[in-house]
């Protein structure tokens, strides 16, 4: 049964008074910030996890920018120039993003076998992709003909892992790169209609099909059309799923703010009227972070942040799979990465790559399994904590990046992927503080953990043990801090990071 259509500016509940008597939520901010932006859900959650899945899988090449890229000869980015090539040699020039719709079967899709996987990482918000820049909606739409129900597969991509993830413990998210759409095919001159335009290519030759029956899938639409088509999508997957998270990518910001109000009020107010505690973020200032929490890419931050904040990583080689570069991350590195983010109030998201047919790469399986396994052992110095006193201490430089376009914390990218065993990371528990140590060390090794010479020096240390390890563990108290002796055997998972259990009294 499909979704009926929803009026872009009319709230999802016909009622005046929602069910518990709370007032409506209405489209101003000094209303919107009423909304709890962080609830304990999701700063207990850490971890999790959707894909990016599309008709841009069915060529395989290049990235889910695929679509754009097969028109625009982009001199500025090498894989631009790489998709277009690729695009021209294999399939000539007469055959258009639309003619990869019937291709894409995905006959090996089952939402069960990727929700598994995806549980078993240790996931505790699992969501699905809904729909990229492209224009084609992964679930039943009646406002886009463009989707994964009506067209290609034959699938409700959200619907399916939405039911599948509603059976269990754990909260659904979907993701939504569409605020983009609008500028994300190349146009011709008589179509520059949208705002920051700067971004936008566009040619008076240009071969992004023109006809009437095309423009949903290629915005080939007025400006204020787009934006309701934006707000209309998104008020389907509302009304129908209602996810606990909605994640957002950079395109908001081409939308006016009337829009972007709408959408929140919207949002807000069905979560309201079920009860539940919603998440939404922002990848810049489109959202004041009074409502949404800031997102940052593959990035992490200088020190604890005063609100939670959440970054995304990708498990495979790219966000989208490429057939042509495979890959997937590796899970020593993703632990350490995610005990990094979560020390600094952070949680993480990790995205899959699966391939066109449905069937998610094998080495992104193992990587996923890595994670889980290690999480199975010593998920408790990460769900659930709070930042203790210091984020850690380490040689490790992780330099903050000047040019930052997302927000005003200033994100790090290098330095990530070489974190090691003489790094350390902290999170709390109450009266147990964890001390996360990046890599196995070797046996007997001395750890100096100089927080509790320094902040922590108030502290009472009670006892100290090693999770999975039945050692008992030297420590004591000394003037540069806390110093312990690791270990004499490397204790299960140990070589991506091992823990320190560390009772206290203060």
């Amino acid at each position: 049964m499909k979704m009926r259509t929803l009026s872009v500016f009319v709230g999802l509940v016909v009622s005046t008074a929602l069910s518990h008597g709370e007032e409506r939520y209405e489209p101003e901010w000094e209303s919107l910030k009423k909304h709890n932006a962080v609830p304990e859900w999701f700063a207990d959650a850490k971890l999790g996890v959707y894909f990016h899945w599309g008709v841009y899988n069915v060529p395989g090449n290049g990235n889910e920018w695929y679509g754009r890229f097969m028109y625009e000869y982009d001199r500025r980015k090498k894989w631009g120039q790489d998709i277009y090539e690729y695009h021209t040699k294999t399939y000539g020039r007469d055959v258009h993003y639309h003619d990869f719709v019937p291709q894409w079967k995905a006959d090996a899709f089952s939402a069960k076998d990727w929700v598994d996987q995806f549980e078993y990482m240790g996931a505790k918000f699992i969501g699905t992709i809904a729909e990229h820049h492209d224009g084609f909606s992964l679930w039943e739409s009646e406002v886009n003909p463009w989707n994964s129900k009506d067209m290609g597969p034959g699938i409700d991509v959200v619907g399916e892992i939405a039911d599948e993830v509603k059976k269990r413990d754990i909260k659904f998210m979907a993701t939504f790169h569409h605020g983009f759409h609008m500028m994300f095919y190349p146009k011709p001159e008589t179509s520059w209609l949208r705002p920051a335009s700067e971004t936008l290519v566009a040619y008076e030759d240009c071969e992004v099909p023109q006809d009437p029956k095309y423009k949903k899938l290629y915005c080939n639409l007025p400006y204020d059309e787009a934006q309701d088509l934006w707000l209309e999508k998104l008020n389907e997957v509302i009304e129908e799923h209602c996810p606990d998270y909605l994640w957002m990518d950079f395109g908001p910001r081409f939308l006016s703010e009337g829009h972007r109000k709408q959408f929140l009020t919207n949002y807000f107010n069905k979560a309201q009227e079920l009860n539940k505690d919603v998440v939404v973020n922002t990848k810049g200032t489109y959202f004041p972070t009074d409502v949404a929490v800031v997102n940052l890419e593959r990035a992490t931050i200088e020190d604890i942040a005063p609100e939670v904040w959440v970054t995304d990583f990708q498990i495979g080689s790219g966000w989208a799979y490429n057939k042509d570069k495979r890959g997937s991350i590796d899970p020593r590195k993703a632990i350490r990465i995610l005990a990094e983010v979560v020390s600094k109030n952070g949680v993480m998201i990790l995205s899959a790559a699966p391939m066109a047919e449905g069937i998610i790469p094998e080495e992104q399986v193992a990587s996923m399994k890595a994670i889980g396994d290690w999480l199975q052992l010593y998920g408790e110095a990460i769900y659930s904590t709070r930042p203790f006193v210091a984020f850690g201490q380490g040689p490790t430089t992780l330099k903050r990046d000047p040019e930052d376009e997302w927000n005003n914390y200033g994100k790090i990218k290098a330095g990530l992927y070489d974190l090691n065993s003489a790094d350390i990371r902290y999170t709390r528990k109450a009266d147990t503080v964890y001390a996360i140590q990046l890599g196995w060390p070797g046996p007997a090794e001395n750890i100096l953990l100089e927080v509790f010479a320094d902040e922590a020096k108030e502290l009472e240390v009670k006892s100290v043990e090693v999770l999975g390890s039945e050692e008992t563990i030297k420590w004591k108290r000394v003037r540069g801090g806390l110093k312990l002796t690791s270990p004499k055997l490397e204790p299960a998972e140990g070589d991506a990071a091992i823990v320190y259990k560390i009772e206290v009294e203060s």
